[in-house]
């Protein structure tokens, strides 16, 4: 209220505001206002708003940002009242400092030459920050609670962009989990049902660290049941490696070497550790600026990095990645106006890194695929290193039962695109067969041409020998030679050549996709590829695609639609355009395919949503469909709901047949926690437990449909693992007699953590008084309100309106527009304070203001 009112003061109070104060003088006024341009009948001391909003001692949660960055997980910060200020300081110790990003050392090397800095003692800083750190700020907004830190960049520790220190790094509190996602499904004909229902489970459980994680499914089809266990793993970060610790099943990377599915032990690189601006592949930018220099690069014309350089050699090497392709231009910009123009290439493939950067993997375990009858043991290791800008080097390994594999390669960045080439030798020996020796060659090129919009995303080519074998294929051989099954053949390519190609044409983008492949043990081909294009025009959304295939006998064997060469083309056309310009109108959309072997069937849906926060969305569908002259139609209808327990969907259909169709839908989670246990909405990979006692019914801000339940508590999914993420609070919603004391947290998690957020809160009755003098004048607008503990619980307003937080019922405040007892009077408030009627959102009541004794003197007294 303060704020407010003291801005109405300086409306108020003209030119006066603006009164000469002395500037060398820190506890004098900083405004002056007069209370004669105020229309009350008795005088009001204003010299208590002349000071502004005082910041008083104790302890606050504020938010807290160094040079516009928020510092996650800072917790409590201790203000204390310091010499020459009426407002109290932040206290800052070094190990805060630290968290900030201040280089310690680097402020100790320079104090030690410099008299003008004072070395960091063990003691904490209460005030006079920039004595240690000059030219630092410190600004505290007690309405937002905000805390804003300036340092300067000479002081802090240089790091690449995006980077969050690992001592910042939140591993969470320990949680329990489990996710569920349910569906049940019924079809009726002819008097007959079928049913069929299933459940994909998802259980873990954090502590120490550790993410203890199974998954499994459960399904029932005509009356039989069938539990399938997925996955059962735990992982545990490893920092210093910037990598994670895998222990049950894992499926290993298939980048370099082939993806096998493991049950044992795995230790991999997680990018993600890395900062946001060192991940993927970007090239080193290096020149040589004459004079203090502007660098700005562009990429497909936009600006993606600007900075000032001192004279001399420059390096950039913290470009964030921005696909894979298009080179840079480089324009230095010197002092006197001088530009220099350099273009550096810049296309890549997934196995590139940037100059100097590392990735590994290292697995052992047995092979736990459902197509090899047996669990031979498996080790597989693979490293990849960024040689200079343009080279990345990579190599691996794989060894199991009487098999070996070996690859080595490297990728490139030429001016005329990225190329990556790697060879795999492999040998694998048989008790009942010869001994095979084989070689796979791969190669991949990747080339983006800004000018016409090009891209030709992946371009690669394999071929292998007759006796080359991966890992598992061996595996699958040599078991099905150990239970002598009939003919075993590994049925392996012998050369593939994908290739991805999009243009933007227009509006929209042209893409075309296709795979040719050989395979050694028949004379078979499959040719596969795609045409399509999307655009839009106005309003409309619309599509059209083209798939042909070839198919051979290789792929099952030939039937009538199937024959050895034999054709199909599929036509795709599909339009979208909402009926209406508001966040509820629905949406008419459209489809239509045929198919040379498969007739054709055209199809309309009809879907929006019903509310406002698009929670509750609907969805009605009609299509028909001929094959072979024959013809059939159905419709349906599907209601959803996103509440913050999870999600819920049904639907129904019927077809010209008889036949129709019921299924019931819901996906959601259950977590415990230290605070009890919460519903939640399916849960990410790495999550966060927000509590806000009292503040049920607010809700989460970027995680539609969620809200606090009645216990405060709420879980937000998909946060970004190992980056900073905002998490923020709207307190609509939530009673109007809460106060939080901050609506948003920075938080960086690590993968699979649940982060615990607490929110300050502070519960209180909000009462709104209609207050008069005995004799109905009202009462001096702008005096002070006291409870009975002589804490400020509200200003007088115009008209004698009143509203306070925090009064009791059945206590007695105060109102004080003077120091003695002439210019003060009680007020009794009401003992039930629910039983008042509600005036807007808050509960009101009308009573009069009894002149008496002060208080204060009747507390001395009693």
């Amino acid at each position: 209220m303060r704020q407010p009112l003291a801005f109405a003061f300086a409306m108020a109070s003209g030119a006066s505001a603006h009164a000469a104060v002395d500037p060398v003088d820190p506890l004098g006024p900083q405004a002056a206002f007069s209370s004669d341009f105020l229309h009350v009948a008795a005088p009001v001391d204003l010299s208590r708003f002349e000071r502004g909003n005082i910041v008083l001692a104790g302890t606050y949660h504020p938010q807290v940002r160094v040079n516009q960055q928020p510092v996650p997980g800072m917790g409590e910060v201790v203000f204390r009242q310091v010499a020459n200020s009426e407002s109290a300081a932040p206290c800052f110790t070094q190990d805060m400092l630290v968290r900030f990003g201040v280089d310690i050392a680097k402020v100790a090397t320079l104090a030690a030459t410099d008299a003008a800095i004072r070395p960091f003692g063990s003691e904490a800083i209460c005030g006079g920050l920039q004595a240690y750190l000059p030219g630092a700020v410190v600004d505290f907004d007690d309405g937002e609670q905000l805390l804003n830190v300036s340092i300067p960049q000479a002081f802090m520790r240089a790091h690449a962009r995006g980077y969050v220190a690992p001592e910042l790094w939140d591993e969470g509190e320990q949680a329990f989990m489990l996710n569920y996602n349910a569906s049940s499904y019924q079809v009726r004909r002819d008097g007959e049902r079928s049913n069929a229902a299933y459940l994909n489970l998802r259980a873990g459980l954090n502590a120490g660290g550790w993410r203890v994680r199974h998954a499994g499914t459960w399904s029932i089809a005509n009356h039989r049941q069938r539990w399938v266990n997925t996955q059962t793993y735990a992982q545990h970060d490893i920092t210093d490696a910037r990598a994670q610790l895998t222990l049950g099943d894992a499926y290993t990377s298939g980048d370099i070497l082939d993806s096998v599915r493991l049950r044992g032990v795995t230790l991999a690189s997680d990018p993600r550790m890395l900062p946001a601006s060192q991940r993927g592949y970007a090239p080193v930018v290096r020149g040589v600026a004459e004079t203090n220099a502007q660098v700005t690069i562009r990429q497909n014309g936009y600006v993606i990095h600007s900075t000032t350089v001192a004279p001399g050699a420059f390096e950039i090497a913290d470009l964030y990645p921005t696909g894979y392709g298009s080179d840079l231009v480089v324009t230095i910009t010197e002092a006197d106006g001088r530009e220099r123009t350099l273009s550096v290439p810049f296309t890549a493939v997934p196995q590139m890194l940037r100059e100097g950067a590392s990735q590994f993997t290292i697995s052992a375990g047995q092979v736990a695929e459902q197509s090899v009858r047996e669990t031979p043991f498996v080790f597989q290791a693979s490293l990849q290193r960024g040689i200079n800008t343009h080279t990345t080097l990579y190599a691996g390994t794989t060894a199991s039962n009487s098999y070996w594999s070996g690859l080595a390669g490297g990728a490139v960045n030429f001016p005329f695109g990225a190329l990556a080439l790697d060879i795999t030798a492999s040998r694998a020996a048989f008790r009942n067969d010869r001994l095979r020796r084989g070689v796979s060659t791969r190669l991949r090129y990747n080339r983006t041409l800004a000018g016409p919009g090009t891209n030709l995303a992946v371009a690669a080519y394999r071929f292998s020998t007759r006796d080359y074998l991966g890992v598992v294929d061996a595996a699958r051989w040599r078991a099905d030679l150990n239970h002598q099954a009939a003919n075993p053949r590994p049925g392996g390519e012998r050369s593939r050549f994908d290739a991805t190609v999009s243009q933007r044409v227009g509006e929209g983008q042209l893409s075309v996709t296709g795979s040719l492949v050989n395979y050694w043990e028949r004379r078979a081909r499959g040719v596969n590829y795609s045409v399509g294009y999307g655009s839009t025009w106005r309003t409309l959304s619309y599509n059209v695609s083209m798939q042909r295939s070839r198919l051979g006998d290789v792929l099952g064997g030939a039937n009538e639609h199937r024959q050895q060469g034999a054709t199909d083309t599929t036509l795709y056309v599909s339009l979208s355009v909402p009926l209406g310009r508001t966040p509820t109108s629905p949406t008419l959309s459209s489809t239509y395919n045929r198919a040379t072997h498969g007739g054709s069937a055209l199809a309309a849906s009809l879907g929006g949503v019903l509310d406002a926060e698009a929670n509750l969305s609907y969805n009605l569908t009609a299509n028909r469909s001929e094959d072979d002259g024959r013809g059939a139609a159905n419709g349906g209808a599907s209601l959803a709901w996103r509440a913050p327990a999870g999600q819920f969907r049904g639907s129904v259909g019927h077809a010209s047949n008889g036949t129709s169709q019921y299924a019931l839908s819901a996906a959601g989670a259950v977590v415990g926690h230290r605070h009890g246990i919460t519903f939640a909405q399916e849960l990410g990979e790495t999550n966060a437990i927000l509590h806000a006692p009292g503040a049920a019914g607010a809700r989460v801000e970027s995680a539609g449909g969620v809200s606090l339940d009645r216990h405060g508590n709420a879980v937000v999914r998909g946060l970004m693992p190992y980056q900073l993420n905002q998490v923020g609070i709207d307190p609509r919603g939530a009673s109007h007699d809460v106060q939080l004391a901050t609506t948003s947290h920075a938080v960086a998690p690590r993968a699979g953590a649940f982060v615990g957020i607490e929110y300050a809160t502070t519960v209180a009755r909000a009462l709104l008084i209609q207050a008069a003098r005995p004799d109905g004048q009202p009462l001096p607008f702008g005096a002070t309100v006291t409870d009975s503990r002589g804490q400020a619980v509200g200003v007088v307003g115009q008209g004698g309106k009143i509203f306070t937080r925090g009064v009791e019922g059945g206590e007695r405040i105060q109102v004080s527009w003077g120091d003695g007892s002439d210019a003060q009077c009680h007020i009794a408030i009401p003992a039930d304070l629910g039983a008042l009627p509600l005036h807007g959102l808050h509960h009101a009541t009308h009573a009069t203001c009894v002149d008496g004794t002060p208080l204060a003197s009747l507390h001395e007294v009693h």
